[in-house]
């Protein structure tokens, strides 16, 4: 690409790093591919391209029913082991590397240093803040988060965090990943966990709190979760389920102030002061594997893949398929 390039130019994104070959940057080396871009994977260990092909090959089911784009194809995606190569003439990079932040400050300042100063860097990071993640850059202001969920190729899930101090690189980054045919949603400012992962991390403390109770087992925790509000979820936020809830749509602030009762009493919610401790996590470690992973996660896999792709299919019926 040209110097003439700009941070707003994401139509011009043609070729995609993906730095870490692992499940998240093999996820996202999967996506970007079924967008019909040239990708490449960086990741020091050599024998990481040999879990990417065999990822790949088992993701493409899956992206064929969501739909290839023109020129898709697993031969336009390239695997290295050196990174000065990867980067050479990238538009977008997309770090995956391992969730340890000093290590990430190092590798983000590498990438860096690597990179044409127009290039965006995004940083799967399930929970750092990008303003820490910029302290060992020379350019800041195209560093930003760019969380998603796994895998990338079937959630189109990503949540930008970091772009109120990067305008100009959230806005590329959000038009480029819209472009491939992901749903964004960027944060007004950052906060650790961003959105999803905090939202998460609360429902397993209440799984965990039930589970210390006695009150169910797990499977029939997740039945709960999968048949009940997740239903709705699928179609819609917490936010908008409840409001459909309401009698009275037009006295909904009314009706809210039910929530805080419920609340202050406790109504519906662990203790405040219950908090999982090692011990608890590792019982709920045993009885997952002991019960839902009983048979491994081969029959699962499966079933989220299939899953997933019927839940967009119908949320989004008249959305072409492919990007």
């Amino acid at each position: 690409m040209t110097e003439q390039k700009t941070l707003g130019a994401a139509n011009r994104i043609a070729r995609v790093t993906c730095i870490g070959g692992g499940m998240i940057g093999a996820g996202w080396a999967a996506h970007f591919m079924r967008a019909g871009l040239e990708v490449v994977v960086f990741d020091p260990a050599a024998e990481r391209e040999t879990f990417l092909r065999e990822y790949l090959a088992k993701a493409m089911p899956s992206l064929e029913k969501l739909g290839m784009a023109p020129g898709a194809s697993p031969t336009r995606v390239h695997f290295t082991t050196n990174m000065e190569e990867a980067l050479k003439d990238t538009d977008f990079v997309q770090e995956s590397g391992p969730e340890n932040i000093d290590a990430k400050i190092k590798l983000i300042g590498e990438i860096d240093a690597l990179t044409a100063p127009d290039a965006v860097i995004a940083s799967s990071s399930s929970g750092f803040l990008a303003a820490d993640l910029r302290r060992a850059v020379r350019h800041p202001e195209r560093i930003l988060i760019g969380h998603p969920f796994n895998p990338p190729y079937l959630v189109p899930l990503v949540e930008i965090a970091g772009g109120d101090a990067a305008p100009q690189a959230a806005a590329t980054a959000s038009e480029f990943y819209k472009s491939t045919g992901c749903e964004v949603v960027s944060l007004d400012r950052e906060i650790t966990g961003y959105i999803g992962n905090r939202i998460q991390y609360a429902v397993l403390k209440e799984i965990l709190y039930i589970v210390s109770q006695g009150v169910a087992d797990l499977q029939a925790i997740d039945t709960a979760i999968a048949s009940g509000p997740a239903i709705r979820w699928a179609v819609m936020g917490a936010s908008s389920a409840l409001f459909l809830g309401a009698r009275n749509p037009t006295a909904y602030g009314d009706y809210t102030e039910g929530f805080a009762d419920d609340m202050e009493q406790g109504c519906y919610l662990a203790p405040p002061d219950f908090q999982p401790d090692r011990q608890l996590l590792r019982a709920y470690g045993e009885q997952v594997l002991k019960g839902i992973g009983a048979n491994g996660q081969a029959e699962l896999l499966e079933l989220r893949d299939a899953g997933v792709v019927a839940i967009r299919s119908a949320l989004w019926p008249g959305k072409p398929k492919s990007v």
